[in-house]
């Protein structure tokens, strides 16, 4: 040990740094008029703690105030396969003093280091070797920063498991999502930029989903909504609710990649509304609808190399992460299409909760299809989505309770970590004096704002004449024909390598195959192993029967 050794007597003067104190099993730590460790036994805590431990393989250790780093000795000991140990201090005076008693086999990282801490859980996360989170607390360090520890465990353990969130969905939907990425990108350039809508609006701007809170909104607010020129937004399945109600809707998002959408979208093909379409989104949608009312922009589902090499040609629209609500990324378009920030932006229906027995706004594609299929012995009210396995209760913006899900809170979480420092977005809800037991969403991180009130207040958008975006950005993508032909050539290489026979030894087989497979994760991302490739057999394979699939859709190049 390098530092001074002190005595108790002399710890009141010495409180500014970290001091050990010799005990009679060894040292412990006094700091801020405590000790870090016990007084008697300092490593006997710790060290059962270590004991004690089931350690799984695929497990990220965070030890959090290492102080002395007693016990990592023995836990690097017990590491099973695919382990790793990431020490973490948040204080920086208790992190410089431990530096010089850190293990050189675990990153130890500093308060600064570990704001960044969960993004970096989940690239590691990307190999598919790492599925949980384990936290011990080293040293009595922990209680200075605990509310700060516990919200990076949290956010550590939520990064792991949203990777494997996200894991499960590619299994299941993201051939979906190739297949119509590749079918919409074929028709790109037929369609509008969506960067031309950028900077363009200058009237408020409404976003709606499907929410049940839209149903009273609209009935109160109708006349407003006839009186005052709005741009209007709307996710797709709150598309047909607005129709019926005779309001004129501007713009609207989509993201499914499954047909059944297109039954939101019946009996619309005379509406005059624009799409805002995900490429990865089901693509019929081109068919149904001429392309000058098309706009594409990119949902990043996967780390796709096929992206990059997009992207390096600036062919790929712009891009937007995979927020998973359809209505988080029509606000986060909503604020890309308005002028400046001077320009409101109100939103409703983004619930992200529901009643007992009801899920959607009357009119929705969730509520309609109930309807149709309600009979004698399955009732028209949704009760198994309020009772099934998850469900839970929570206060919505009027404190009443209704009910929530895992992944519906995800998506409010989101929302308020994207949205809650962003100008002139409002939350168009207000509490009604008469009728306490409105139903409401979730708390969204936003301003309230009686859209009605509000907007009496600013006289110059009362009449607007109604406008449209000027298209004047139309991009050439006919480098997008170049790349898609190229990538055929290289799929119809790949299985030439993989079906028929070669004059290259097994070595450089391997060495060929790898070097055009792995680049190409569209073949096999919904893989239950698909995370990276891998040269066996059965892997192989399975992205044989891929190859064809893949060819087929590019066959028109």
């Amino acid at each position: 040990m390098t530092d001074k050794n002190v005595s108790e007597k002399s710890l009141e003067t010495e409180t500014e740094k970290p001091c050990l104190v010799q005990t009679n099993q060894g040292f412990s730590v006094f700091y801020k008029q405590r000790f870090l460790y016990s007084k008697y036994s300092p490593k006997r805590v710790i060290m059962q703690t270590v004991e004690n431990l089931e350690v799984m393989e695929g497990t990220v250790f965070l030890i959090f105030s290492p102080c002395l780093f007693y016990g990592m000795e023995e836990l690097l000991k017990k590491l099973k396969e695919n382990c790793i140990v990431i020490a973490c201090e948040a204080d920086d005076i208790l992190y410089e003093f431990s530096k010089q008693y850190e293990s050189k086999e675990v990153s130890f990282l500093s308060g600064e280091k570990l704001k960044k801490l969960p993004e970096h859980i989940f690239d590691i996360a990307q190999c598919g070797k790492y599925k949980r989170i384990c936290r011990i607390d080293f040293s009595g360090g922990v209680q200075f920063f605990k509310a700060f520890y516990d919200n990076l465990e949290l956010a550590c353990k939520n990064s792991i498991e949203t990777f494997w969130k996200n894991r499960i969905t590619l299994i299941k939907f993201g051939r979906k999502y190739c297949t119509n990425f590749f079918l919409n990108l074929k028709k790109i350039f037929q369609t509008i930029p969506v960067e031309s809508y950028f900077n363009k609006i200058t009237k408020p701007i409404i976003v709606f989903g499907a929410g049940e809170s839209i149903d009273r909104f609209l009935d109160d607010n109708l006349k407003t909504l006839q009186d005052f020129d709005f741009f209007i937004i709307c996710a797709d399945t709150a598309l047909q609710p607005l129709i019926k109600r005779k309001i004129p809707v501007d713009a609207v998002f989509i993201e499914e990649a499954q047909s059944i959408i297109l039954k939101a979208f019946i009996g619309t093909k005379n509406h005059d509304f624009h799409i805002f379409s995900a490429l990865s989104s089901v693509h019929q949608i081109v068919n149904i609808f001429p392309p000058e009312k098309i706009s594409f922009f990119t949902t990043k589902f996967a780390n796709l190399d096929f992206f990059e090499k997009l992207k390096t040609k600036n062919c790929l629209p712009p891009e937007n992460d995979p927020f998973g609500s359809v209505g988080i990324t029509a606000v986060h378009y909503a604020l890309k299409f308005r002028k400046d920030d001077s320009v409101p932006v109100f939103i409703s229906g983004l619930d992200f909760s529901f009643s007992i027995g009801k899920t959607h706004a009357k009119g929705t594609l969730a509520s309609t299809t109930r309807l149709f299929s309600a009979n004698r012995i399955k009732n028209i009210q949704n009760y198994n989505s309020a009772f099934s396995y998850g469900s839970m209760q929570k206060k919505n913006k009027n404190g009443k309770n209704v009910i929530s899900t895992p992944t519906l809170l995800s998506y409010a979480d989101i929302f308020s970590s994207l949205f809650s420092s962003e100008k002139n977005l409002y939350d168009a809800f207000y509490k009604s004096e008469l009728q306490n037991n409105d139903f409401s969403g979730l708390p969204l991180g936003i301003q309230n704002a009686n859209i009605k009130d509000f907007l009496l207040q600013k006289r110059n958008y009362k009449n607007e004449k109604k406008v449209k975006p000027i298209i004047n950005c139309k991009k050439n993508f006919f480098e997008v024909e170049k790349i898609l032909q190229n990538e055929k050539s290289e799929l119809e290489e790949l299985k030439k390598l993989l079906c028929e026979k070669t004059e290259l030894s097994e070595s450089e087989l391997k060495e060929k195959i790898t070097e055009l497979a792995k680049n190409k994760n569209y073949l096999f991302l919904h893989f239950p192993d698909g995370y990276e490739f891998s040269y066996n057999q059965s892997f192989l394979n399975r992205m044989r029967i891929e190859l064809d699939f893949f060819l087929k859709i590019l066959s028109d190049f």
